[in-house]
């Protein structure tokens, strides 16, 4: 049996008890139950209460064992100390699913946190049994009419699925949604997500031929991994929208190293959206948007969505605002075919706008803007048309909408409409949206709400990109080697250089442990990362003797593990020409440390040679352990500005060369590297191949909290790591 045929009894019943059901007005298994007989469940239904022989009229039954069958969900709405009993009733009953609509758990404190512990160890105990909430609306299944939910209203069925959790955002979505008829697979808040979560419910729906779209609430992600992995499955055949709330929440501690600071939570959560494919919103209207495009289930699917748009319009003002938020987003908007042209020259006045916009001019009959619109949806080059209709004195926006209604629309191509105004307006918008056609207030919204779209196909399209496999069908990545003797002989070096770190393995993170220069840079040789040699020297004569070897220039680092940004104290100095400027760097640098930092250990200074490259440019590379994903890894412009410019891109390991070459080309300083104004290009298979490396050891190394390696230079010959820091 396939898993998530599993919530099927959650999210369709055939047969539904209410614990808790009664006559009592204001009590929320009154309403429940009041919802399932009002809106004419097609299953049974049987009322549960322990004090009454009758609900609305209907036998009631004292305890689920009372029960004449075994019901598929059993709805609990009694206190919270009740439910963690009646769970366990459900489960020694067979009943596979239960809903706790009953608030009074983690979300009041202390107490309540202690109940739903006693609640998670009652469905531990059976498997079989999925459960959804507490705290939470309930949940609505529109084709069989079941509302096990005590908000107002049965929407339409359809193809839209809506998973929220927040209740509040569920009654209003639910409201409008009503108002503007559109229809709904599934509609479920979510509420505590103990058991049935946000990876459950989009494997469900993944697999459901009712949904065709997907619209989710986010607040928190309780299972990460199966949110990740449902989430792209869902998203490679059916459009998946989201609104993550809490984008701006402080960070507990502030980091140590560069990408502790660029790499905030949001950040994170948009870096694993933009990996599963998952269109982000910002607002409740461009979630309105989407839901009003996605509910023509018919053109959702990533195939049906075309890219080239036109505007036929009765007033040149609003086409000319419609183009400026389409061009504004990089949206196409297309060029009309000759043929076309010539057709809608024959039927508009000679003072048309001879392009796209189409401006039928506003003393447009329903006839000639009717006409138009038929032609301009024949062009081979449009895949998508938006009528603008503004109340001027010579337009009947009401006989316009039944003349528009009922041009037929080729396959795989799609019409919206903005019929602009008030009342006047109000009888059209009704014709339009009940033939399908979905209406918004403004020329702006419906341009927005298309351009989602359009990135869902984007993103889509990335998501189906084969990623290379090499003959073991493992990632290939640039430079591989193959397996074999010496891959092993790599591993066991790598765990004797744990072995020496001792207070940094993962059973003992505390305190945190920052390694040296000296030890991130040998990290970074075991995974065949470049980086610039590095010797420690203890006075000034070492120095030089080193730097002697090493051959000139060279440059000198404070080596000190209670400092992590040497520049800022003075303990860098670079270009070191002879002996002499050597030496006297040495107790340049020892004595601005001591000054900036008289409390940090210092355990010598670091010489290494000095790497001076033309045409080189200076990144980022770094990770941090989030409390959520887990390790996250970022490239972005570097060097002693890389938190001032921001220019940064997220992902998750382990990141494929194709996922980093849309990170680096994502960056403000992309042209840099792709040859900007006659400079040569960088060796991109060189830094992609540092940059796998590098997401291999973040996903092995699961003791490293933070990380960066900055400078990472690279020229159009090579990238080598200049600087390192790993913290434990």
């Amino acid at each position: 049996m396939n898993p998530s045929n599993r919530l099927e009894p959650l999210l369709a019943p055939r047969s539904v008890a209410v614990v808790g059901a009664s006559d009592s007005p204001g009590k929320v298994g009154t309403s429940i139950f009041q919802n399932l007989l009002e809106h004419r469940f097609t299953g049974t239904v049987y009322p549960v209460n322990v004090k009454s022989k009758t609900v609305a009229a209907q036998r009631a039954y004292g305890s689920l064992s009372d029960l004449p069958e075994r019901v598929d969900l059993a709805v609990l709405c009694t206190p919270a100390t009740t439910i963690p009993n009646l769970v366990e009733q459900c489960g020694n009953l067979g009943i596979p699913a239960a809903l706790v609509i009953t608030a009074g758990f983690q979300e009041i404190g202390s107490a309540g946190l202690a109940l739903q512990q006693d609640l998670i160890r009652a469905i531990s105990k059976y498997p079989a049994l999925r459960v959804l909430g507490p705290n939470c609306l309930g949940l609505i299944h529109p084709e069989s009419r079941l509302s096990a939910s005590f908000a107002r209203g049965m929407p339409k069925a359809g193809g839209l699925a809506f998973v929220s959790q927040s209740g509040a955002l569920c009654t209003a979505f639910l409201d409008w949604s009503i108002r503007e008829g559109i229809g709904f697979s599934n509609f479920v808040s979510l509420g505590n997500q103990i058991d049935v979560g946000f990876s459950d419910l989009l494997e469900y729906l993944a697999d459901d031929p009712k949904t065709t779209a997907a619209i989710l609430y986010i607040e928190s992600i309780t299972k990460p991994k199966a949110f990740i992995q449902a989430a792209k499955r869902f998203s490679l055949s059916k459009p998946l929208i989201a609104y993550k709330a809490g984008r701006f929440a402080a960070s507990a501690q502030a980091a140590a190293s560069h990408t502790g600071s660029l790499a905030g939570l949001d950040e994170v959560y948009q870096a694993v959206m933009e990996q599963c494919g998952i269109v982000r919103v910002y607002d409740m209207d461009s979630m309105v948007q989407c839901a009003e495009l996605l509910s023509q289930t018919s053109l959702s699917g990533p195939d049906t969505i075309g890219e080239r748009i036109a505007i036929v319009t009765n007033a040149g003002g609003p086409g000319v605002m419609a183009s400026d938020t389409l061009l504004e987003h990089d949206g196409c908007l297309t060029q009309l075919d000759p043929s076309t042209i010539a057709q809608l020259n024959e039927c508009l006045p000679p003072n048309w706008s001879k392009g796209n916009p189409i401006d039928v001019i506003g003393d447009a009959t329903p006839e000639r803007f009717a006409n138009a619109l038929r032609i301009v949806l024949s062009d081979s080059n449009v895949d998508t048309v938006l009528a603008i209709l503004s109340p001027q004195a010579m337009t009947n926006p009401t006989q316009t909408a039944q003349q528009v209604s009922q041009i037929p629309i080729p396959p795989s191509k799609r019409l919206v409409a903005a019929w602009m105004g008030g009342l006047s307006m109000q009888a059209g918008i009704e014709i339009l949206q009940s033939n399908g056609i979905r209406n918004f207030d403004t020329p702006e919204q419906a341009i927005r709400g298309l351009l989602r779209l359009i990135e869902y196909k984007k993103s889509n399209r990335r998501l189906r990109t084969p990623e290379p496999l090499d003959a073991t069908g493992s990632l290939r990545t640039c430079n591989q080697e193959p397996n074999g003797s010496e891959q092993a002989s790599e591993r066991l070096e790598r765990k004797r250089f744990l072995e020496t770190l001792g207070p940094i393995a993962p059973e003992d993170r505390s305190p945190k442990t920052v390694l040296s220069e000296v030890d991130s840079k040998r990290l970074l040789n075991l995974y065949r990362i470049p980086t610039t040699p590095i010797e420690i020297a203890s006075n000034a004569d070492q120095a030089v003797a080193l730097a002697d070897a090493m051959g000139y220039p060279v440059v000198l680092k404070i080596h000190s593990p209670q400092i992590t940004h040497k520049t800022d104290v003075g303990g860098v100095l670079l270009s070191l020409q002879n002996p002499e400027a050597v030496a006297n760097a040495f107790r340049s640098i020892e004595r601005s440390v001591s000054k900036a930092r008289p409390d940090a250990k210092i355990q010598g200074i670091t010489v290494q040679p000095m790497i001076h490259w033309t045409h080189c440019v200076e990144l980022i590379f770094g990770s941090k352990l989030d409390p959520v994903f887990g390790p996250v890894i970022l490239v972005g412009f570097g060097g002693v500005t890389a938190e001032l410019f921001k220019d940064r891109a997220i992902g998750l390991p382990p990141i494929t060369p194709e996922r980093l070459m849309a990170m680096l080309k994502s960056l403000q300083c992309w042209p840099l590297l792709d040859g900007y104004r006659q400079r040569p290009k960088a060796n991109i298979e060189a830094l992609v191949d540092v940059m796998t490396r590098y997401s291999e050891l973040i996903s092995e190394q699961d003791w490293i909290q933070e990380s960066d390696l900055n400078p990472v230079l690279v020229n159009d010959r090579q990238a080598i790591v200049l600087d390192a820091r790993f913290i434990g």
